[in-house]
């Protein structure tokens, strides 16, 4: 048990390096205009400038590391376990994101944090005990992934056109949607690899289904940071991938749902402190700036200006629009 809370902690501050460099790349693309942010749809436009980004590179390599410590916290302990502990990594983004900035932390970053902290202690002391072996049921798995895909689906089209107070959050539900997703497919794939080796995994239709969560995920979440504030973004996936995941760890993999009525008290208190904690750290998150000047976008006002003037300038100013054209 302790060694799977340990691998979660890991993994949450890992991705919450990722996020903080990642954030501030996304925002850095948003200001050079790219197309996919135009369209205010996920593409791969935004993810092609991003790559060649070195600053959004260094926040892969982070959220790699934090993939491969959580597999092994899947593959140790439960979905229902490990995914609530990932929340923590606002516990770690807050202070990563002053870094170099020089601002102390708000004081009720200590009550927010607390009541986080608090809220993940009584809900491991109150979870059911997960069953001792596991027997995945593929139909169940694919209904778990139709519907979660159906719903942050359409979470994503409602988002398009809302003003960027609620895109970002809406673009964070859905790609918490699919980070829960991730977590119960890398549980399933890390189990087949060990317990019958890669030719089996290779030949699975779970690990290309992983792949294609993953990229969704991923795509999702950086369109969440460039298209709204940072605390929304956050904020969205990290109450939705929790609890998400614990409907899942339910569903698929049969853990316990809380029956007895401490156990009901116990949870929905837990709930309510890790929500207010995060909405509240959340809200402390400064938007990173990016690094470099703005780029400024050069107008036709000079050229228009220029044909105003003396006949001698004219075909500078017939050339300059021949130009433009």
């Amino acid at each position: 048990m302790l060694i799977v809370v340990a691998l979660s902690l890991l993994a949450a501050f890992l991705w919450a390096w990722s996020a903080v460099l990642q954030q501030r790349a996304a925002m850095r693309a948003s200001r050079r205009g790219s197309p996919a942010l135009d369209r205010v749809v996920p593409g791969h436009g935004l993810m092609l400038a991003l790559m060649r980004d070195p600053l959004w590179f260094a926040g892969w390599l982070a959220n790699l590391g934090g993939f491969v410590v959580q597999a092994g916290a899947l593959y140790l302990g439960s979905v229902a376990v490990v995914q609530p502990l990932i929340v923590a990594q606002l516990l770690f983004a807050l202070p990563l994101s002053r870094v170099g900035s020089g601002r102390p932390l708000p004081h009720g970053a200590w009550w927010a944090a607390g009541a986080v902290s608090a809220g993940l202690a009584v809900l491991l002391t109150v979870r059911g005990k997960p069953p001792a072996v596991v027997h995945v049921d593929d139909a169940r798995l694919i209904a778990a992934i139709v519907v979660t895909v159906a719903v942050a689906v359409t979470i994503t089209m409602v988002s398009l056109g809302q003003p960027p107070s609620l895109r970002a959050p809406m673009f964070g539900i859905a790609g918490g949607f699919f980070y829960a997703l991730n977590a119960v497919l890398i549980k399933r794939t890390v189990g087949l690899a060990v317990d019958h080796g890669f030719v089996a995994l290779a030949t699975s239709w779970y690990v290309y289904a992983l792949i294609v969560a993953m990229i969704t995920s991923m795509t999702l979440s950086q369109t969440a940071y460039a298209s709204g504030p940072f605390a929304g973004a956050v904020t969205g996936m990290n109450i939705t991938n929790p609890v998400v995941s614990y409907l899942l760890a339910v569903l698929v993999y049969g853990v316990p749902a809380p029956t007895a009525p401490h156990q009901v008290v116990g949870i929905t208190a837990a709930a309510v402190l890790v929500v207010v904690g995060v909405i509240g750290l959340a809200r402390m998150l400064p938007t990173p700036r990016p690094a470099g000047p703005p780029v400024v976008v050069p107008t036709q006002e000079p050229a228009r200006r220029r044909r105003v003037g003396g006949a001698g300038r004219r075909p500078q100013a017939q050339a300059s629009r021949r130009t433009i054209v």
